[in-house]
């Protein structure tokens, strides 16, 4: 009964092996398969195992994990989350020493069995300590023939050991056996394995085999003659290369032969890539057609005894019970090739491959069409922000209609049809304004039968009557305000011949400057669909900037947006369509005083509608009183939008319907309806734009890289770069590829601003030297501008993923993963955080798991040691002393720190002052930048006395017994202000030590004892300070005795910045320098300056131009020192070209054509602004003229270089 009534409250969900530890006096009697709980064996006690171990290297590795399961399952059974039964495998002991007297150890393997409640399969969850039971089901299994073999195993014979024997006295701290992530984590835990960039290096690199070709095509039967099997391969790729990029997707659709030919063919690029870069685009393309439905990582799956299946998440604890959790997966990735080897041209050929294909909309939305232009459709969505949050999923769902390239340009999928009636829309689409013909009933009406490239509805639209009137919503943008002159009763001056009836003229109001333009053709238009100037036949208004005509004709109003014929009923839906519209448009001054203004005027009775028709209509309270210019009503303006007019009588405004209206009503009904429906909808238009945003410095390289391997036609680019406001849809309907900047990025967002970058629904967005994002892991606009735009593809394109410096951390990676949308890690912060942040940071297994495999599905990396046709870099490192002059300087500013460190409590990093001292950070990095600047140019501090502190260190000399009037005083008075040699080394100092027994020593000299003058023959003891004196102000926390008399004794220096004088420095560096330089020239000279690159050969990544001489490039992260090898350079009369900041663009992009194209031009001076994705390959050497910290940074800036052999030289003084 027992047993059934458990089985009917719980179910096992699996178990693991834990080792226990056991009196060692009672472990002889306990026999194999003995039950026993958590804490004993009958009447022997069990034990978890002592904490003898290493401690955990982080909190979050205590608390996730790295506590013995023992205690988890403890608080687990307290807190009746879960039950367990435990089975006695064995015991085992040995001698705790060496000797038969050493006491005798004892451990027990206890198998527990796990139970769940069976109220976790209706929804129950942990009630608490769900991170205790996340942590615990990490090590739980439920292989469930691995138990039976366990409990049919002969415990008792001692001639077959169990295979875990030997681990049982060698179990990882969680004190499972067997514990795969602890067990792995205990033989590679070392620093390379956690270490981001050996990480990268292990991610395998993307080759494409070159296999023998076996597809062919094979004629019918019945086939006799040529035909295209009778075409050599070689003959067919030739013709697929001239193929433009939408024929080369149709040719391929066409047999597995041709799409196999053609996946190779990057059309209309000049050259041919590299296998690495073919295969790159392969991946790339699979990245973005062959959306996956992949497993959560975060959660584990588990099966019970008799078969439920159950999923807990090893973060949360959140028990699932449903179908396997899934992700998916998002289109994009990081593509980190090593700088240098082409991305740019990679990501344009993949551009090229994709040319014309659509944005996949997300599922559900209404797409509306606009087919103004025949041979490619162009369509728009209105996501409400309630949708919006996931219309960046659209990936996951989107639909293909073209095998896997998915939608394209192709005229021939559309069709139209005629229907008799109208179908009203629900969607909510801007009107135009119409003047029906006399006769209405012989209006046309059509419909779309347009299908939405996913799986988006399509519905059946009216067609607007032949006859359009002008109807203008801003009257300032006009000439003459078609509202005004009705309400008048006045004519324009200017007629048309012929009578009213036979004109026939339509107007149309573009959505983006909201201007009227008349159509010049007899165009049947759309009313529920989009329309912009750009869509104008009349070449003089296909602008927004060109001027709008005015209405000079008389003719009544039989039509007009918001009302409707008297004798048919209201509520019309494009009436509500329309208030909806004006609504959005001046959402931004509906307050409340707007908001009682409408809602009065929709719920005007017919009596009072006809009133406003006849004699105008006052508005209670509100409109007593006239009010007009800046004071005027907010609501004034939404009114006389929706085509009433405002006249002032007496002091009063009233409202009219305007004049000339053919038995026409205001439809207030549908504004009710219009006012109950959201207003902060956005508008996305689907582009077949790729997006490219990049560094400032970087828009040069990206055009020219387009205009030299492009064919000329194919695609047209828009360079996004200043202040100028493009309107959204000709950025996402006219352009193939925008290109704009971070700043550009930054300057873009805000919650409330409408972005044009955020109207469009963009096919790709690339960020070039997208490690930005992570530079700095704040918030930063840039990032989240880029999070926030709507796109199907994402992309990110870095040399360098994350810096290589020693403070590098995984932090880096996030800001990348939430511009990819990655569902798990990216758009959930706490997931990231808990799963491989944290872990990895503690150097726990199972976050270097995690990060490893997302980078492995998410990642590719060609790396140059890989390519065996680019030849190794050939590196020398040259250590150069300094001169003299230069030494001097450099040894001034080390002494001034050192003493700085040393008179702060001797070293002490406690001591507020001390540049030890983690709060004083600031000057800590400003200290280090100088003495590496100091190290190239020489320099000096200003040291004067501060105030009377030498003249009070004279007179505490003076009380010491020094006589102010001897020759003595004078010296000591003199060296304290100008320096002096030490007495005890002879070396001279700038700030020489003045010791209580009145010697003048060097730093070097007084460090050598805290406690005693370090002269010979002196010896005199210090006043010494103990720690165990109460704390200081200056010093809170003392670490060790201090010579108090010595450190008080000391006059304080008022010191001002290092200053570097690079005019007068003379620089061994430099120096080296300019003998190379000469020497490089030398041998052009004898070598008849026919030196040659072979970069023509490996023309797929560069295609620069031969180079006569030798290039050299020459890099300095400090600007003094930049100074100085100018100067230098000059003097030697060596041409070069200056590309650094702070020079404004247009100066770099002159020097580097300078130095390219200038074959007297043999050297670049550059820093690190002006190095990020330059074409470099044609440079022969690069001297850099100090170390950079920065390994990642190092290696882009090398890299991009060696595309031939060179030969880099590091100098270091």
């Amino acid at each position: 009964m027992a047993d059934a009534a458990a089985a009917a409250r719980r179910k096992l969900g699996g178990y693991l092996r834990a080792v226990l530890s056991v009196d060692g006096a009672g472990a002889a009697s306990i026999p194999p398969l003995s039950r026993c709980t958590l804490s004993a064996c009958g009447a022997i006690p069990l034990a978890p195992l002592p904490d003898d171990g290493p401690p955990p290297r982080s909190k979050w590795r205590a608390s996730a994990g790295g506590v013995s399961v023992v205690r988890l399952l403890r608080t687990l059974v307290a807190s009746r989350c879960v039950e367990v039964e435990g089975t006695l495998l064995r015991v085992v002991t040995r001698r705790a020493g060496e000797g038969d007297d050493a006491p005798v150890e004892a451990r027990a393997v206890v198998l527990i069995d796990v139970y769940l409640p069976v109220a976790a399969w209706s929804g129950w969850q942990f009630p608490r300590s769900r991170t205790a039971a996340a942590a615990l089901f990490k090590h739980v299994s439920c292989n469930w023939d691995a138990r039976k073999s366990l409990l049919a195993f002969d415990w008792t014979s001692r001639e077959g050991p169990h295979c875990d024997d030997r681990c049982i006295w060698s179990c990882t701290y969680c004190h499972v056996l067997g514990c795969e992530d602890h067990q792995i984590a205990s033989i590679s835990n070392n620093e390379k394995s956690f270490d981001l960039h050996e990480i990268f290096k292990t991610l395998p690199g993307v080759r494409m085999e070159k296999g023998m070709q076996t597809t062919r095509v094979i004629p019918d039967a019945e086939a006799l003659g040529l035909g295209i099997w009778s075409v050599p391969d070689d003959v067919l790729h030739k013709v697929l290369f001239l193929l433009k990029p939408r024929d080369l997707i149709r040719v391929a659709a066409t047999c597995h032969h041709l799409r196999s030919l053609a996946a190779s063919v990057m059309p209309c690029m000049k050259l041919k890539l590299f296998p690495h870069q073919e295969a790159a685009v392969e991946w790339m393309l699979k990245r973005e057609q062959n959306t996956q439905v992949l497993a959560h990582p975060l959660y584990k799956d588990f099966c019970t005894e008799d078969g439920f299946p159950f999923y807990i998440n090893v973060i949360s604890g959140e028990v699932f019970t449903g179908n396997a959790p899934t992700i998916n997966d998002f289109r994009g990735g990081m593509f980190c090739d090593e700088p240098g080897l082409g991305k740019t041209v990679t990501t344009l050929s993949l551009i090229l491959k994709t040319h014309g294909t659509l944005a996949y909309p997300p599922e559900g939305v209404d797409v509306s069409w606009c087919m103004h232009k025949p041979d490619k459709k162009y369509g728009y969505y209105e996501l409400s922000p309630s949708c919006s949050s996931n219309r960046n999923s659209s990936s996951s769902v989107s639909k293909k209609l073209l095998a896997e390239d998915g939608i394209t340009d192709d005229p021939c999928s559309s069709g139209l049809s005629r229907n008799d009636d109208p179908v009203c829309s629900t969607r909510s689409s801007r009107k135009r304004g119409r003047l029906l013909s006399p006769d209405p009933t012989k209006t046309k009406l059509h419909a779309t039968n347009e299908k939405s490239p996913s799986s988006s509805h399509s519905k059946v639209y009216p067609t607007p009557a032949t006859h359009v009137l002008k109807f203008t919503r801003k009257s300032r943008q006009v000439r003459k305000n078609l509202m005004d002159a009705y309400s008048n009763g006045s004519v324009g001056n200017k007629r048309k011949r012929g009578t009213a009836s036979e004109l026939s003229e339509t107007w149309v109001q573009c959505d983006a400057c909201r201007k009227w333009r008349r159509l010049l053709d007899e165009t049947d238009l759309d009313s529920t669909t989009a329309w912009f100037c750009t869509m104008n036949t009349d070449p003089t208004r296909q602008k927004c900037t060109a001027p709008e005509e005015a209405w000079d004709f008389e003719n009544n109003i039989t039509y007009l947006p918001g009302f409707y014929k008297k004798n048919s009923l209201p509520g019309h839906e494009e009436n509500v369509s329309f208030f909806t519209n004006i609504l959005k448009d001046n959402v931004a001054m509906i307050n409340s005083e707007a908001k009682k203004a409408l809602l009065w005027l929709a719920k005007l009775s017919p009596s009072k509608l006809l009133e406003m028709e006849l004699v105008g209509l006052t508005r209670p309270v509100l409109d007593t009183r006239a009010t007009t210019g800046k004071g005027a009503h907010p609501y004034y303006k939404i009114f006389q939008a929706f085509g009433l007019v405002r006249k002032i009588e007496k002091g009063v405004t009233r409202w009219y319907y305007p004049s000339m209206l053919d038995d026409l009503a205001f439809d207030s009904a549908a504004l009710g309806v219009a006012l109950e429906k959201p207003l902060d909808s956005t508008r996305f238009y689907l582009s077949r734009a790729t997006l490219i945003v990049v560094p400032a410095n970087l828009i040069d390289h990206w055009t020219t890289q387009i205009q030299r391997h492009v064919s000329s036609d194919t695609l047209n680019v828009f360079v996004w770069g200043d202040h100028k406001k493009p309107s959204a849809h000709n950025l996402a309907w006219d352009y193939d590829i925008v290109i704009t900047t971070f700043s550009r990025l930054s300057a873009e967002w805000s919650p409330q601003k409408r972005s044009a970058l955020k109207q469009i629904h963009w096919f790709r967005v690339v960020l070039d030297e997208g490690h930005t994002l992570g530079s700095s892991l704040a918030l930063t606009n840039k990032l989240q501008m880029a999070v926030a735009l709507v796109a199907s593809n994402r992309w990110i394109l870095t040399g360098t993923p994350t810096p290589n410096t020693p403070t590098s951390q995984v932090a880096h990676l996030h800001p990348m993963l939430k511009f990819l949308h990655d569902e798990v890690y990216g758009q959930k912060y706490q997931s990231w955080d808990s799963g491989i942040h944290r872990p990895f940071e503690a150097q726990m297994e199972e976050g270097r798991v995690r990060l490893v495999q997302l980078l492995q599905r998410t990642m590719i990396s060609a790396r140059k040691a890989d390519l065996k046709n680019i030849p190794p870099c050939m590196k020398k490192i040259t250590f150069l002393d300094f001169n003299e002059g230069h030494a001097k300087s450099y040894n001034e500013l080390v002494v001034t720190i050192r003493r700085n460190i040393l008179m702060a409590d001797w070293n002490d990093p406690s001591h507020v002052e001390s540049l030890l001292n983690p709060k004083q950070w600031k000057f800590r990095a400003a200290t280090i930048k100088n003495v590496r600047l100091s190290c190239c140019v020489a320099g000096h501090i200003k040291v004067a006395e501060a105030g009377e502190d030498i003249q009070e260190t004279m007179d505490a000399l003076v009380q010491k017994g020094l006589d102010p009037s001897s020759d003595e005083y004078q010296f000591i008075r003199y060296a304290l202000l100008n320096g002096a040699s030490c007495f005890r080394c002879k070396v001279w100092c700038r700030l020489p030590v003045i010791t209580p027994c009145q010697h003048l020593l060097c730093l070097d000299c007084v460090a050598l004892d805290s406690e005693k003058c370090t002269l010979p023959g002196c010896g005199n003891h210090y006043e010494m300070e103990s720690p165990k004196t109460l704390a200081r102000a200056e010093n809170p926390n003392p670490k060790w005795p201090v010579p108090k008399d010595l450190i008080e004794l000391q006059p304080s220096y008022k010191q001002d910045h290092w200053d570097p004088d690079w005019q007068s420095t003379s620089s061994s560096k430099v120096a080296y320098l300019i003998e190379k330089l000469r020497s490089l020239q030398e041998t052009n000279m004898n070598h008849g300056n026919n030196i040659t690159n072979s970069v023509d050969h490996a023309n797929a990544l560069s295609c620069q131009p031969q180079a006569m001489l030798d290039k050299v490039i020459i890099f300095s992260q400090f600007l003094e020192h930049i100074h100085v090898i100018e100067q230098q350079l000059t003097i030697a009369g060596i041409t070069y070209a200056g590309m650094y900041s702070p020079m404004p663009l247009g100066s770099k992009r002159s020097a580097l054509t300078k130095f390219q194209e200038d074959p007297t031009c043999m050297a670049l001076v550059m820093d690190g602004t002006a190095a990020l994705g330059l074409d470099l390959s044609f440079v022969t050497h690069v001297f850099l003229m100090e170390p950079i910290w920065d390994r990642s940074w190092q290696s882009t800036l090398l890299t991009r270089i060696f595309l031939v052999a060179a030969t880099v030289i590091f100098m270091c003084n």
